[in-house]
């Protein structure tokens, strides 16, 4: 007989006193103990809240993002909802860290963790769960890339029947999202969670400007769907000069953060931070962590030290294209493994691609892609500018906000029309085109011009695009400057980020 923190007996096997021991310390709530205040963190990002109306059905939810990001934050955020909420008992939530050492997670003794938690826990068998009149149970699983054949166990237990809600977590998208596809189409939904884009970046600041703000994104975006759908660039640019206005008055402010913003990056942690070398050092951590946990750990990289030379290569180049025979050259890789290397930075979250822009699929796959950093902080670090003089460096400004812009127009992209991984490409024949996007099968042509005056010699390239392919809008992400020429409205960086 085995006494644990509640003070119920129950009977158990040979080491599983030691389970149930591990297993309090993840459930503290099970003992009628708070969550500890570091897990929780007062500050709430709409993800907590898009996840928390999704809990009501029953599928299996999948948050994926990149390591530190704060997914097992919204995870214990959630769970203090529940604990909050009336008729759910505390023993009805369960929640596994699966990269936890001293559990040492497998198949096996997962389904071992299951039965202790059913016998000991809720004090009933697991198929009993099938009665209508049951509470749900809800299972968080964090890390589940931890665990081997983990789609293979939650297709068992989902397909049984039980109401049971599973919560994931994952930093690979394709460890959740691919490694799903086959074994539980139709019963998982993916929800990336990613750095703080800037509008979050200023709540977790400010949170007066970010309302102010959020009431009228709604009202911005409606006016560039208007603009792309029914040809009325001067309404869109309407609205945006009037938030432009709306927001003269915290202008300053913004622009600290934006500087602040750019060099640091969306981590919530390293917003918080204020030492620059410690923030530094973080983000040097991180990368070590996603590169040898995440990708290495898949033994699909066989010299971790050239993935590493790789990413700090694209990371200075963030916003180029890419020549991948010259990077195979310079890197001493066959080209086969120098596009399985950049594959696994993108499924570790760390970078994106951004195909060449044509009706074409053809021409789409022939040309090389641009690639961008997904963090500024994390570009910064890995460029060795992490640094507040940088915002000084003109040059360096230019390429940090183009990366900026980039993670910015995708996440524009999926608010205007939502799916999993949303498209964004470039164009270039004579000149170029920064950015295209094609929300609504309508064709967005974007330039970025961070410098305080923009003649027609800079939009050289939109103009080529424009009588080319005649979008009904095109977009210039410049400095401190708004106007409209014609279809083509221009926009201040911190403005543009904002309506993101």
């Amino acid at each position: 007989m085995t006494r644990v923190a509640d003070g119920s007996d129950f009977t158990v096997e040979a080491g599983d006193d030691e389970i149930l021991r591990i297993l309090y310390q993840h459930n503290p709530w099970w003992a009628k103990k708070p969550i500890a205040e570091a897990k929780l963190k007062p500050f709430k990002r709409r993800d907590y809240y898009e996840t928390m109306d999704r809990l009501v059905d029953d599928k299996i939810l999948a948050l994926i993002g990149p390591r530190q990001v704060g997914k097992t934050t919204i995870v214990y955020q959630l769970i203090e909802k529940l604990l909050s909420e009336d008729g759910i008992n505390a023993q009805n939530i369960l929640f596994l860290s699966l990269d936890d050492p001293y559990l040492n997670v497998s198949v096996k003794n997962l389904e071992r963790i299951f039965e202790l938690y059913a016998t000991n826990i809720l004090k009933r068998p697991l198929d009993e769960l099938k009665e209508k009149g049951e509470d749900r149970i809800y299972v968080f699983l964090d890390e589940i890339q931890s665990l081997d054949n983990w789609e293979a166990i939650l297709k068992r237990w989902y397909d049984l029947g039980y109401k049971m809600k599973f919560v994931i977590t994952g930093s690979s998208s394709v460890s959740i999202v691919d490694g799903a596809s086959e074994a539980l189409v139709g019963r998982i939904r993916p929800q990336i969670v990613l750095p703080m884009k800037f509008l979050e970046y200023i709540r977790f600041k400010e949170g007066e400007i970010a309302e102010l703000v959020k009431s009228n994104n709604k009202g911005i975006r409606t006016a560039l769907k208007m603009a792309l759908t029914e040809n009325k660039p001067e309404e869109f640019y309407r609205v945006v000069n009037e938030e432009f206005k709306a927001l003269l008055p915290y202008r300053d402010r913004i622009l600290v953060h934006l500087n602040q913003y750019l060099i640091k990056g969306g981590y919530p942690e390293i917003a918080n931070t204020g030492d620059m070398t410690v923030a530094a050092q973080y983000l040097k951590d991180y990368i070590h962590l996603t590169i040898y946990k995440d990708i290495v750990r898949t033994k699909r990289v066989r010299d971790p030290a050239a993935l590493e030379n790789l990413f700090a290569i694209l990371a200075k180049g963030s916003s180029l294209i890419a020549n991948r025979q010259e990077l195979s050259k310079n890197l001493g890789l066959k080209r086969d493994t120098l596009n399985m290397y950049i594959y696994l930075l993108k499924t570790a979250f760390l970078i994106s691609e951004v195909e060449f822009y044509s009706e074409s699929r053809v021409k789409r796959a022939r040309r090389e892609k641009k690639i961008f950093i997904n963090d500024a902080g994390i570009r910064n670090v890995s460029a060795a500018v992490f640094d507040e003089q940088t915002v000084a460096n003109d040059n360096e400004m230019g390429r940090i906000v183009e990366t900026v812009v980039a993670d910015h127009t995708r996440r524009l992209r999926f608010n205007l029309e939502a799916s999993t991984f949303p498209p964004l490409f470039y164009w270039r024949e004579t000149f170029e085109v920064d950015f295209v996007i094609d929300p609504f099968n309508k064709i967005l042509p974007m330039e970025v011009k961070y410098r305080h005056s923009v003649d027609e010699s800079d939009l050289r390239g939109l103009r080529a695009f424009g009588r080319k392919f005649r979008p009904p809008l095109s977009l210039v992400v410049t400095k401190d400057r708004i106007s409209i020429q014609g279809s083509t409205v221009m926009i201040p960086t911190w403005l543009y980020l904002l309506m993101c």
